[in-house]
């Protein structure tokens, strides 16, 4: 399932990145109305979420009846939904008469924004979405992505290290450094506090290790807080977008 979000602002994008990634939702997200329509040419989204928190219903309102007045079906056929501020009556029903499918109150919770668009996709489609976590590839040869993360064994305290080679909301693929008792790692293994740093900041994750060979390890990760959570999804998010 993929989301086009067009917002000029910083707050409503980062909503949007806290509540759709962690639920298997492919996020994108443009600022202006010219990448609005490259986008949606070149990324082919199921739904396109307008902001009109500001109420510049009239601009919003012009890019809602370019998509629904298009000739290529499949451009047609995305649905619209407005993100939207005070409730105006007048506004609500223009807009449901050019096409819109839903809207979002500005103080909506993460929950109902996932919630909510899932299931317009299914009105939509008939059929719920496809949902997985996006996953990003890093290359450790790369300076710029090289991202460093250590633990300790739950069965013999050995310090393990490593550079992540992809991420997801989901966990982390790592490529082990150096030597450690074979017994040190296995899968179905619970391990605590798995250290590495994302933009700056510090995370600590517990995790099990759902894949081991040799030099490689994989971890899903469990019992998130709301800190970790956010900054894997902005930084996945990042990644995507390109930043």
């Amino acid at each position: 399932m993929k989301v086009l979000l067009y917002t000029q602002s910083y707050y409503v994008r980062n909503m949007f990145v806290t509540s759709l990634i962690s639920q298997g939702i492919y996020l994108i997200h443009v600022e202006n109305p010219e990448a609005l329509f490259q986008k949606i040419e070149s990324e082919k989204p199921d739904l396109v979420v307008m902001d009109v928190i500001r109420e510049d219903y009239e601009e919003v309102f012009a890019l809602v009846k370019n998509i629904k007045s298009s000739t290529r079906e499949e451009i047609e056929k995305i649905g619209v939904v407005l993100l939207i501020g005070p409730i105006d009556r007048h506004y609500i029903t223009s807009a449901i008469q050019l096409g819109v499918v839903g809207f979002i109150k500005s103080n909506a919770t993460n929950e109902f924004i996932s919630s909510y668009l899932i299931s317009i996709y299914q009105k939509l489609k008939g059929v719920p979405p496809q949902r997985k976590f996006a996953r990003v590839s890093l290359d450790p040869n790369n300076p710029a992505e090289k991202i460093g993360v250590k633990f300790r064994s739950p069965a013999n305290s050995q310090l393990i290290i490593g550079v992540i080679k992809d991420i997801s909301f989901g966990g982390i693929a790592v490529e082990l450094v150096g030597t450690f008792p074979p017994e040190s790692l296995a899968v179905g293994m619970e391990v605590k506090d798995i250290q590495f740093m994302l933009e700056g900041k510090d995370i600590s994750v517990d995790a099990v290790v759902v894949a081991y060979q040799k030099n490689f390890c994989a971890f899903r990760f469990q019992g998130m807080g709301n800190d970790v959570r956010d900054a894997i999804c902005y930084f996945i998010f990042q990644k995507l977008s390109g930043f």
